[in-house]
């Protein structure tokens, strides 16, 4: 409980944003972490109060985890010239980025999209609780393709890690509709974010905005690339090559523990 404590305080004293005040940051983390070490299971709805309303989650230890990425983090900031931003998240999870997004941009226009049902149901859930508006949520993938396609997952409903991924998302599978981003932005004037963690297919939704030229409405992306996943050949120089052939720079943020560990690293493309 002490290091929990002390943990809390660390990250409160050290935090500079306006969105949480410091004490408020504090007790959450440190209820949250208290209630992380209790809890056995992940496969029921639990909540907490959070920025006015309940937000909920299948897991104390992901409620921890997301408020610490996203709003002590600040995981998906950027910045805009314009009050109401369209703003493309791929792989809302359950909302918080979307949370985010909407307490930095009240006025902007969301368009997200989360694969997995269970999931999904839940970012649903939590966008009526905070009356957000505004945005529009899709029950689908993103790839290269269209249709159907599999989604893998394990037991544990609070996973972060869920993908059309084998080797990444977990041993069991459900089929969910796919669809191809570029067809959305064939819709649209511009766009300025897209957000993206999707748990590897990053590689085909990119190449898929590539090749249809649809790249070209999007002013600035912040991509999580899931580098050295296990069975996978390396892509992260093609990746990143296919952005400054379009005109984009980048800034890079990862951490590193030992070689050949996959990694998440955060790249923030903007245009030159």
């Amino acid at each position: 409980m002490f290091r929990i404590f002390i943990s809390s305080v660390i990250i409160a004293v050290r935090y500079q944003g306006a969105l949480v005040s410091r004490v408020e940051l504090f007790k959450k983390l440190f209820i949250l972490g208290r209630l992380r070490k209790s809890e056995i299971a992940r496969d029921k709805e639990v909540s907490t109060s959070f920025l006015g309303s309940k937000f909920l989650a299948f897991s104390y230890h992901t409620l921890n985890y997301l408020i610490r990425e996203i709003f002590v983090n600040d995981e998906y900031k950027f910045k805009s010239s314009k009050s109401n931003p369209v703003i493309i998240d791929c792989g809302a999870n359950i909302g918080m980025s979307v949370l985010y997004f909407k307490r930095c941009f009240p006025h902007s226009t969301i368009i997200a999209f989360e694969p997995n049902p269970t999931t999904f149901d839940l970012l649903q859930k939590n966008i009526i609780s905070y009356e957000l508006s505004n945005i529009t949520l899709h029950n689908l993938a993103l790839s290269n393709s269209t249709g159907t396609i599999p989604f893998h997952f394990n037991d544990d409903k609070g996973t972060l890690t869920g993908s059309i991924q084998s080797n990444r998302g977990g041993e069991k599978m459900i089929d969910v509709q796919c669809a191809k981003l570029s067809a959305l932005l064939s819709e649209m004037d511009v766009v300025d974010l897209i957000k993206m963690d999707v748990e590897g297919a990053e590689h085909n939704i990119v190449e898929d905005l590539m090749h249809s030229g649809s790249i070209q409405k999007v002013k600035e992306l912040i991509i999580e690339f899931h580098h050295n996943i296990p069975g996978e050949n390396n892509s992260f120089s093609n990746f990143v090559r296919m952005f400054e052939q379009a005109g984009f720079d980048y800034s890079i943020r990862t951490d590193f523990s030992s070689l050949g560990v996959m990694q998440d690293i955060v790249l923030h493309l903007y245009r030159k």
